[in-house]
Parts: C-alpha cells; structure tokens; sequence
C-alpha cells in the first residue's frame, strides 16, 4: 500500500509540475509580448508627437504673412505694420 502511494503521490506531482510549466510558460510568453507591444505603441506615440510639433513649427514659419511682408516689403513703414 506504500508504494501505491507513492507512486499516485509522485505522479500527481508530475501532472502538477506539468500544468505550472504550462501555464507559467504561457504566462512569461504573454508578459513579454505584451512588453514588446507597450514599447512600439510608446515609441509610435512619441514619434507621431514628434512630426506634429515639426508640422506646427513649418505652419507657423509659412504663416506668418504679416511678418514677410513688412520685413521684404517698401510698405514696412505703413500703419498696417505698425501694429
């Protein structure tokens, strides 16, 4: 009777160690995969912010009519630039 328990002990700790190893397994793998896609979303955000400052900045250079004109103009001592 002692060895039959034994073995049905130690093949239940086998069955056991089993599903921890598959589990944990699955578990590290989702974890790491998870990181992986934290870190391009970061990386993307940070990007895309990036080109929207750089895109503001170049609007903000091209739209500054006003300034053109009475810097490159004859009119620059006019009351419109004045103002």
């Amino acid at each position: 009777m002692n060895e039959d328990l034994t073995r049905q002990l130690v093949r239940q700790l086998k069955i056991i160690n089993f599903w921890i190893t598959l589990f944990g397994s699955i578990i590290v793998i989702t974890l790491l995969f998870l990181g992986f896609l934290v870190f391009k979303v970061v990386t993307y955000v940070h990007n895309t912010e990036q080109k929207v400052t750089d895109l503001r900045n170049k609007t903000t250079q091209t739209l500054n009519v006003k300034d053109d004109f009475c810097k490159n103009s004859l009119l620059s001592g006019t009351s419109y630039c004045k103002n």
